[in-house]
């Protein structure tokens, strides 16, 4: 099974210093590209203490998780989603999650071609 989530610290850093932003009233969305063989897009998740207690974070994790994986056609190979997670966001249910996500699906495509179109320099 191909793994679709980043865990690394390096890809973490790697998708923020050269990913594009896109916001939303509860996220902010970093799409990069990623590094060669381009692979499935992949999810990484950063939900601070700043969003809540333990329980509030994993729930935010859980439901982006599975919005992530509800919606496979939301990026293209190759790309990298990174979600940061605001404040207000544990409030959110699935349904919320999803359609604030489809509220920027055309600018987070346009981003993940920006990010794949962008030359790369290691």
């Amino acid at each position: 099974m191909v793994q679709r989530r980043l865990r690394r610290h390096g890809e973490f850093v790697r998708a923020q210093k050269s990913g594009r932003r896109v916001g939303t009233a509860h996220f902010t969305l970093l799409v990069a590209a990623q590094p060669p063989p381009p692979r499935p897009a992949r999810l990484g998740l950063v939900v601070s203490k700043r969003v809540g207690g333990a329980v509030h974070r994993n729930r935010v994790k859980r439901v982006c998780r599975e919005c992530f994986r509800l919606l496979p056609e939301l990026l293209p190979q190759g790309v990298d989603l990174v979600v940061i997670a605001r404040p207000g966001s544990p409030e959110l249910g699935l349904a919320e999650v999803r359609a604030e996500w489809r509220g920027v699906e055309r600018l987070l495509i346009k981003r993940a071609a920006e990010a794949l179109d962008k030359p790369k320099t290691h």
